[in-house]
């Protein structure tokens, strides 16, 4: 898988310019899902709350959860998988983990951003367990 770049326009290259400042897709997903943990409401990105927790310890960096693509434009296009907390408004906040997501991009990359697609990929209770496990459970 070919590792993707982005250039952040720095205005106008002076005469002895020392070069141009690139952003990889990596580093700007990194930023994606530490904003989106902040988020109240939101437990974990992509995979469950011990997978996301390890991956932010360790210096392995996963993807995982998270897409940036960029636009004709050159504006990022972000796309983001959560698993929310049980009893939260899901679309209060999904819009709430939009707004913080592209602000946060924008103001650590000076580079805006065209969208934030949030997926909700699942409910968990705040003890970590699932409906879908506590439905199953049941039957």
């Amino acid at each position: 898988m070919e590792s993707q770049e982005s250039t952040i326009e720095t205005g106008e290259l002076p005469e002895g310019s020392l070069g141009e400042i690139k952003v990889n897709h990596t580093v700007v997903s990194t930023i994606v899902k530490m904003a989106a943990i902040n988020v109240p409401g939101v437990l974990a990105v992509g995979g469950n709350f011990v997978e996301n927790f390890i991956a932010q310890i360790s210096s392995k960096e996963s993807d995982k959860g998270v897409r940036v693509s960029e636009d004709e434009a050159g504006n990022y296009q972000i796309e983001i998988r959560v698993l929310m907390e049980y009893g939260v408004e899901l679309a209060k906040t999904a819009e709430s983990l939009q707004m913080i997501v592209a602000k946060q991009v924008t103001n650590m990359t000076g580079k805006p951003v065209a969208g934030v697609d949030v997926i909700i990929e699942g409910v968990k209770m705040a003890d970590d367990e699932s409906i879908e496990e506590k439905e199953s459970d049941n039957d």
